[in-house]
């Protein structure tokens, strides 16, 4: 049995839900393993995103502060009221840090701190691989990783597998019992929520 963990580290509710997912990781059944798989919000992009969708992203972090307990450093949207509205580039950056030996989860986490606490661009390649250097990481090796044709093409490949999975947000958690897949409901703050219903699904009869 499977549960599959479908993020994309810009997602500021992928941000939120963090506490909670480390606490259900923590407590899973062990006849359950898990996996990841990236999504993408946005592709690449260079040009800012329009004044209105800047608006609602930074009424949405302050949505999420309150619901979920973790911080943001809003003064981001003040030196950068328009940033670009793309992702996919720190997806990549996890892939691109775990080949070079970093735990997906040191560099999910790094990155977000970086853009949510830090006021960082992290959908700057050059802010990225600074932040896998910071991490011990060799910088032009990164970087080369992170611009390849190879790493590209395995971006969009995981981001395709969730479309058929039938995610169409993020964060999406993902059961495979070894029949069928099934998208699982989020409860941010309440992680035995989630442990509740995965324990039931497991202990199911099979048919």
């Amino acid at each position: 049995m499977r549960l599959i963990y479908v993020y994309d580290p810009m997602c500021s509710w992928c941000y939120g839900f963090r506490p909670t997912w480390q606490a259900i990781r923590a407590g899973l059944p062990e006849k359950i393993s898990v996996e990841t798989r990236l999504g993408g919000l946005a592709p690449d992009d260079d040009q800012p995103m329009p004044a209105h969708m800047s608006l609602k992203l930074a009424q949405t972090w302050r949505q999420i502060e309150k619901q979920c307990s973790v911080p943001f450093d809003h003064s981001y949207w003040d030196q950068v009221p328009n940033p670009p509205r793309t992702t996919y580039i720190a997806g990549r950056a996890v892939r691109a840090a775990e080949q070079l030996g970093i735990d997906e989860w040191q560099m999910v986490h790094a990155i977000q701190d970086a853009y949510y606490t830090q006021a960082r661009n992290v959908w700057q390649a050059k802010v990225l691989t600074q932040i896998a250097s910071e991490m011990g990481v060799n910088a032009e090796q990164f970087a080369a990783l992170l611009n390849s044709d190879a790493l590209r093409a395995q971006h969009e490949a995981e981001v395709n597998e969730t479309y058929h999975m039938g995610v169409q947000g993020y964060p999406s958690l993902v059961f495979d019992d070894g029949q069928q897949l099934g998208l699982l409901p989020i409860n941010y703050g309440d992680p035995g929520y989630t442990l509740g219903v995965l324990e039931s699904l497991s202990t199911s009869p099979q048919t």
